[in-house]
């Protein structure tokens, strides 16, 4: 599930490994996209792209086409897709800010003035048919050894009632390295903490959370860069913590761990550019 280097101790989530099952998850493609995200714009407090298409119209994003019409379903308005980005900031620079936390206007943690370089989209068919288990992803960005970005282990929870086979298409702003002040691991910078987690009970709460994966990220360099993405379909079993674990993480007692029965798994791989 993870590349190499995760190999060191940390905090990561567990995911056991289940019966093989037929390839139900379909890898459809996977960009670097969008230099320089325009973040919670929308309605909904989403980011202004990705914007996809509805039956009855979207409001986020209405119309497309001279003379205009509804945006419809099947349609999608995405980012260009990039494989060389700046690291460099400046009105010269690829997108005008960097892709190094260290040099693109950040002075704190997120979200107050941290400023995204880019936008990474995982789009994938599945056709499980499976409504009930939690959807994974974890993203990890790796120069050589060094590790320069990991989203940790990101629970975007069960798809609930929902007619299959059904595309979908996942999207995380992304930065990499250390912002000023962060550069001391694990889970500094861009290597998430945990967010939202441990939980207050056991079972899903309904929202997004993250389950840190103890990596220590670096400042990127000119250069190569490996995006490494993994898609799960799995199970969770959840674990009541000591009071004392609970306090440790800043969260009331009780408070529960996680872990997961894979189903399902896929890889989107790619390469990108640092200048």
């Amino acid at each position: 599930m993870f590349p190499p280097s995760d190999q060191q101790e940390g905090t990561r989530a567990a995911v056991a490994v289940a019966d093989a099952a037929p390839e139900r998850l379909l890898p459809l493609q996977a960009n670097l996209t969008q230099a320089f995200p325009v973040v919670g714009t929308n309605a909904d407090g989403s980011d202004l792209w990705p914007c996809l298409g509805h039956a009855t119209g979207n409001p986020d994003c209405l119309t497309v086409r001279n003379p205009s019409i509804q945006l419809p379903r099947g349609g999608a308005v995405l980012g260009f897709p990039s494989a060389i980005w700046s690291l460099a900031s400046g009105p010269a620079a690829v997108n005008g800010v960097g892709c190094d936390a260290l040099s693109n206007g950040s002075t704190g943690a997120q979200p107050t003035q941290y400023r995204p370089c880019a936008q990474l989209d995982t789009w994938f068919e599945d056709n499980t048919n499976d409504p009930t288990d939690d959807l994974l992803q974890r993203i990890t960005v790796m120069q050589g050894s060094r590790v320069i970005y990991d989203s940790g282990t990101v629970d975007y929870g069960p798809a609930g009632p929902i007619k299959y086979p059904v595309n979908v298409l996942l999207s995380t702003d992304v930065n990499f390295g250390f912002w000023p002040g962060a550069a001391v691991g694990p889970n500094n910078g861009n290597c998430s903490a945990d967010t939202g987690y441990p939980l207050s009970a056991p079972t899903n709460p309904g929202a997004t959370y993250v389950v840190a994966a103890g990596q220590t990220c670096e400042q990127p360099l000119a250069g190569k860069v490996r995006f490494f993405t993994v898609t799960i379909l799995a199970t969770p079993k959840y674990t009541q913590a000591s009071a004392n674990h609970c306090r440790s993480k800043g969260v009331s007692a009780p408070c529960f761990t996680v872990t997961w029965t894979k189903h399902q798994e896929i890889h989107q791989d790619f390469d990108a550019f640092f200048e």
